[in-house]
């Protein structure tokens, strides 16, 4: 055993002690000579032809350094997609047509401070022909409505899923069940705003952005699109990010315009960011959905059939749209064992604004409206919704009906421990009147998530590059973007274990595109498995070149060495030859003269979504969760209080206990604010809560209770049997919530957030209609 090994104990944060003493620099916080103040120019219709933009006022303004509008760019649009769905690449960076939703950028500012850029925008004259805009989505498919993109009725993205004879399994059927789910939108709530600096070096052509953000090469790939020059000639720098939970994941027009206009201002550095109510309406946001579903059991509890209709509000554009529809359908095929499957997606265009990627990529959406169905499916037909889920829950090794790889899977496992630590047996329909009219319940709900996800000829990949240099320091480099989550911590871990050395030894550089290696980015749980798997790759590379020079020196086969607890070993032996620093000098010595530069790739062996069909293996591995809510529900006031969520999660192994511990509880308390608090609400495409004080997520007196307990099934692809996990623990959590009220008092809320208002008058139709 290696006594020095960080991998699987709780390691301090590689970062821990720059942000606790302040030490740690944000984009926001980066100051340059001669640095210039940018500002976007904004619609202020929903759906509009541009028909003249009229700068020459703002430019003559004194202070303003330059202006942009589409004429100054090639006029290229961008978008998450154009690998799969090339059509769906529906954005221009500045619009010169027609703006589609409120806040769509039409122009930019740069000036000496923020002040003068306020007052430049308000100069600009734009000239507009407002349109009719739709808002609704299922409005939107209507013939007739409004047009906002070309797509036929409005409709983006379609994805028909068909598996089995649906229709045949329905009839065979002793139970029948249908409902509609109602999911709203909400925000990323990011602490840190979206935020970037933009600078054109004029003696070389060449540009470099500082940007918050979950995906540099993402960014820079994009930024050579539109701005029509080479990525070689781009260069993308990731620094500390204050939260991103997919709203940082794409380019935005700010990070094109900071550079455009530092090209125009002759280099001068530009700095942009988002206000608070920019970042709620102009960046991205949740999709709104509207889940129908359709289902039939046997008296046995066997699921026979799911059927049904998904229809998401997209917004303007298309943004991470194909991506979410698929993952809002097709995630529960990992969960539930199914042979017939009818279900048709469809990711709409509206005049909202713009739904993108968020934590769960429509999995929290399709979490809900999927876990509680299965509540009601359980109870039709007498069963404890322990047992209907263990009986049709998926198992190791297995091939879905889409044809997803499943190999390790401990899902069964975790909701029998779930079940174990929430004391299920004892509390589930016992309804427990804990004071007069307050009433306490339990629900369930299990999830599956991916570790990554490929989608046609995308980019799965990610590399690492580890340095050991002549004093026996260790370099790791890593285009993964830590966004907080702390995977600069776990790829130090991973790479001290597979070396043999301390933790302590490793220094760490990411996510900047000039001198770590390609990485995809920071989103769908893909960092640990993916960028982990390249970070110990490169670490075996390394060792084996160090290793090499030992086995020449000592006249021994390479085959017979290790590195263990900072020592060269004999394996046969046991017997310690050489410290690692002696090691690496020799490597350096005049004899050998061997520069230790270990590389390593991984690239997933996964198969895309054919969305003609939904079939495809995704991910090169699953990870899978149970959690069970407690709750009190007050008949009198509709007050649902949480008392406390258990978590058992199938992590694979964990890296680093603590973080993780941490990422479940963080998601789980996200997922707390998406079903009892969080509605972003528009009124005519304008977001009416656009502000920390109008929009409410939970606060810190509102934390509760989190146990949360791990199931180590070491999957055979990830590094060290790791998994990732940064999004599943969110998925249930506001089914188990429902189901748990449901428990408590008999109502079961389908339309998100669960308000007292709406329990009061669930309970009130409850009551009338016994009364009937």
């Amino acid at each position: 055993m290696k006594t020095t090994s960080p991998v699987g104990k709780s390691v301090p944060r590689i970062d821990a002690r720059q942000k606790v003493t302040g030490e740690a620099t944000y984009v926001f916080d980066l100051k340059f000579p001669g640095m210039l103040v940018g500002k976007m120019l904004r619609s202020p219709h929903a759906h509009a032809r541009i028909v003249k933009i009229d700068t020459s006022k703002a430019e003559k303004l004194p202070g303003v350094r330059a202006v942009v509008t589409a004429e100054d760019t090639p006029k290229i649009k961008f978008g998450s997609n154009e690998y799969f769905f090339p059509y769906t690449v529906d954005q221009y960076p500045l619009e010169f047509e027609k703006v589609r939703y409120i806040g769509d950028e039409i122009a930019a500012v740069a000036a000496v401070d923020e002040a003068t850029a306020e007052q430049a925008l308000s100069l600009i004259d734009v000239q507009y022909e407002v349109l009719p805009a739709v808002f609704d989505a299922v409005a939107a498919m209507k013939p007739g409505a409004p047009q906002i993109h070309a797509a036929r009725n409005n409709i983006g993205v379609m994805l028909p899923v068909c598996f089995g004879d649906p229709d045949r399994a329905l009839r065979e059927s002793d139970y029948v069940h249908e409902d509609v789910f109602v999911l709203p939108s909400a925000a990323h709530a990011a602490l840190e705003p979206h935020v970037c600096i933009g600078q054109y070096e004029v003696s070389t052509d060449r540009i470099t952005l500082w940007s918050s953000t979950q995906a540099p090469f993402k960014i820079r790939e994009a930024m050579a699109k539109t701005l029509k020059m080479q990525e070689a000639d781009i260069r993308v720098i990731k620094l500390n990010v204050g939260g991103g939970f997919g709203g940082k994941l794409e380019m935005f027009p700010m990070d094109f315009c900071a550079c455009l206009l530092s090209k125009k201002c002759g280099g001068a550095p530009v700095k942009m960011m988002c206000t608070r109510q920019e970042v709620f309406s102009c960046t991205r946001r949740k999709h709104p959905m509207i889940y129908k579903l359709k289902s039939g059991v046997k008296k046995d509890g066997t699921l026979m059939a799911i059927t049904g209709e998904v229809i998401a509000d997209g917004g303007a554009y298309c943004s991470y749209g194909p991506t979410v529809i698929a993952a809002g359908i097709m995630r529960f095929m990992m969960v539930y064992q199914l042979k017939n499957i009818r279900l048709f997606g469809s990711r709409v265009y509206t005049n909202n604004s713009i739904s993108g990627a968020i934590r769960g990529f429509g999995g929290v959406q399709s979490g809900f409206a999927i876990e509680s169905h299965m509540d009601m499916l359980a109870r039709g037909i007498g069963m404890d919704p322990v047992e209907f889920r263990l009986k049709n829950t998926t198992d190791p090794n297995t091939l879905t009906i889409n044809k997803m790889i499943i190999s390790s899977n401990g899902l069964k496992d975790c909701i029998r421990k779930a079940a174990e630590i929430s004391g299920w047996r004892e509390k589930y329909g016992a309804k427990k009147e804990t004071s007069p009219g307050v009433l306490r319940g339990i629900g369930i709900g299990i999830a599956a998530d991916v570790m990554g996800s490929k989608m046609y000829k995308s980019h799965e990949s990610a590399g690492s590059i580890i340095k050991v240099e002549e004093d026996g320091s260790v370099y790791l480099f890593t285009g993964a973007a830590d966004t907080g989550q702390g995977s600069d911590t776990a790829m130090a871990q991973i790479a001290a274990h597979e070396l043999g050395v301390a933790y302590e030894r490793i220094r760490i550089k990411a996510a900047d595109t000039e001198i770590t290696p390609f990485d995809t980015g920071s989103f769908a749980s893909r960092v640990t498995f993916i960028s982990g798997n390249a970070t110990k790759n490169a670490a075996t590379d390394a060792k084996r070149q160090i290793l090499e020079v030992v086995a020449q020196e000592l006249k021994l086969g390479v085959q017979d060495l290790d590195i263990e607890d900072e020592q060269v070993v004999n394996k046969k032996s046991g017997k310690m030859l050489l410290s690692f620093d002696q090691a690496v000098v020799l490597c350096y010595s005049f004899n050998y003269g061997r520069l230790i530069i270990g590389r390593g790739s991984y690239n997933p062996k996964t198969t895309p979504i054919d969305f003609r069909t939904g079939e495809g293996n995704i991910s090169g591995s699953y990870g899978f969760e149970a959690q069970i809510a407690e709750v009190e529900v007050d008949t009198k006031t509709g007050r649902v209080k949480v008392l406390k969520m258990y978590d058992v999660h199938d992590i694979g192994y964990p890296i680093n206990p603590a973080s993780v511990h941490g990422q479940i509880e963080g998601s789980i308390v996200m997922g707390l604010g998406y079903t009892l608090y969080e509605d972003l609400k528009f009124k005519e495409g304008r977001v009416v809560n656009p502000s920390f004080s109008k929009y409410r997520i939970p606060r810190s007196t509102e934390m509760i209770p989190i146990e949360s307990v791990f199931i180590e099934t070491n999957d055979p692809q990830g590094p060290f049997g790791a998994k990732g996990m940064g999004e599943a623990s969110l998925l249930p959590t506001a089914a188990a919530i429902a189901n748990a009220i449901y428990d408590a008092v008999g109502v079961q809320i389908k339309d998100l957030p669960i308000t007292p208002q709406k329990v009061l008058a669930a309970l009130k139709d409850i009551k009338n209609k016994k009364q009937e």
